[in-house]
Parts: structure tokens; C-alpha cells; sequence
């Protein structure tokens, strides 16, 4: 894979480091989006595909170990950890969260750069073509969503029935796609109260709203669940 092909997002909230990085990447030929919070990365990485992330672990609205277990979770994406802490625990906490490789700063951009092209080759090695009757990946859809009529559209001509609960969840979701919305603020809009009982109604009701799109579309919906956080919507979506 040459370093052309290579599509970074670097996560970091130093403005001094992250633009020289995102320099010396770039010089090496990279595809380099860099933000300085978790709120902004979430937006970003609907855009590309990305093969290669690069988290700072100490942000300023979210630890790098969640946006780490978010990737493990949600993508392919490849994750390496820069920080300032170098404990045994601190390194094995990274890992354990999804890191495939813990940097401790200051970092040698030499290193990370290699670091980055030997992950990104591993990671097109390893990964398999999509069989040709692949339906289209779904951030690729423009999702509706008529408020009227309680119907969700997305793939072809479907038209999905909501029911009060999961057009208000959408609702929520698309108010601000790409970003994740609380799990706190999802349960008091749709159930008045945050407990245990309401959480499982919740988790029970995403598995059914998800199911219900496959079952009539093919498509699974780019609802992402945002570890320790709540859900966001990585795709286009639309109320009408």
C-alpha cells in the first residue's frame, strides 16, 4: 500500500503537536483529518474510510479509551494510542480498550509514521473485497424521515412504520448526525426516567428498530452505538 492510499484521522487536542504531525504526515504523502476533540471526530469519521486512527488519550469532552473501544466496535479502523502515561497499567488499559499499538509522548514522528504505514498495510491485507451483490454500505443512503406519516425511507422505496418511541429516537438522533447523543438524554425523552428497567426497554427497542430495517430493506441502518456514551447516526438522515 503506498502512503497515498493511506487515510489517517488524528485526534488531538494540542494544537502545537497535532499540526506538526499533521505536517509531517502529510509530507509523507498521507491523507491526514485531524480534530482536536472526541465531538469533532465523531463527525469526521462518517466522511472516509479511514485505516489508521491516531487517539491522544487525555481529551477534553471524552477519554481516547472510549473513542478506541468505539472504533474495535463499529469499523475496521486500526487504533494507535499517544500519551504521556507509560505504566504497565496505563499500556495494558490502552490495549485492552482496542489500541493496536500505545505511543508514549513525546513522539518521533519517524516512528509513528512507520507505525502508521505497517498497520495500514496489514489492515487492506486482512480485510476482504466485498462479494459483487454487497448492497451498498448504508452511510451511503439518505435516510427520511416523515414525522407525519411515522415512516422511516431509506433504501429503494421502503417505507418503514415507526412506532412513538423510535420516531422520537430518530428524531433525536438526526437533530445532530454524526454525534453521539447521551444515553441519558435518549431515556428521559422517551421514558420520563433513567434506570435499569428503561435502559433494557431501550436496548431492546434499537435491536427491534434495527431488525425491522434490515427485514425490509436489506440495509442495516448506521445507528452506532457509542460506548459508554449513547448513539449516533453515521449516515445522511432527514426529517420531513
Amino acid at each position: 500500500m503506498a502512503e497515498s492510499d493511506i487515510n489517517v484521522v488524528l485526534v488531538e487536542d494540542d494544537e502545537d503537536l497535532r499540526d506538526s504531525v499533521v505536517e509531517w504526515l502529510e509530507l509523507a504523502g498521507m491523507q491526514v483529518s485531524a480534530v482536536g476533540s472526541a465531538a469533532e471526530f465523531y463527525q469526521v469519521l462518517p466522511k472516509r474510510d479511514f485505516q489508521v486512527a491516531v487517539i491522544d488519550v487525555g481529551l477534553p469532552d471524552q477519554s481516547g479509551h472510549v473513542l478506541a473501544q468505539y472504533l474495535r466496535a463499529n469499523t475496521g479502523t486500526a487504533v494507535i494510542m499517544l500519551t504521556a502515561r507509560s505504566t504497565i497499567d496505563d499500556k495494558i488499559k490502552g490495549y485492552d480498550s482496542g489500541a493496536d499499538l500505545y505511543l508514549v509522548k513525546p513522539v518521533d514522528c519517524r516512528e509513528l509514521s512507520a507505525a502508521i504505514v505497517s498497520i495500514a498495510q496489514r489492515v487492506r491485507k486482512f480485510s476482504p473485497e466485498p462479494p459483487a451483490t454487497q448492497h451498498m454500505p448504508a452511510a451511503q443512503h439518505l435516510w427520511t424521515i416523515s414525522a407525519a406519516q411515522w415512516q422511516l425511507s431509506g433504501a429503494g422505496d421502503a417505507q418503514i412504520s415507526l412506532s412513538v418511541k423510535e420516531l422520537k429516537f430518530l428524531a433525536l438522533l438526526a437533530a445532530t448526525p454524526g454525534q453521539p447523543v447521551l444515553r441519558k438524554t435518549v431515556l428521559t425523552e422517551l421514558y420520563q426516567r433513567h434506570d435499569d428497567y428503561t435502559g433494557r426497554s431501550l436496548d431492546s427497542m434499537v435491536r427491534r428498530l434495527r431488525a425491522k430495517v434490515v427485514a425490509a430493506t436489506g440495509v442495516a441502518i448506521p445507528i452506532r452505538t457509542v460506548h459508554a456514551v449513547g448513539y449516533c447516526f453515521a449516515g445522511a438522515i432527514a426529517m420531513c
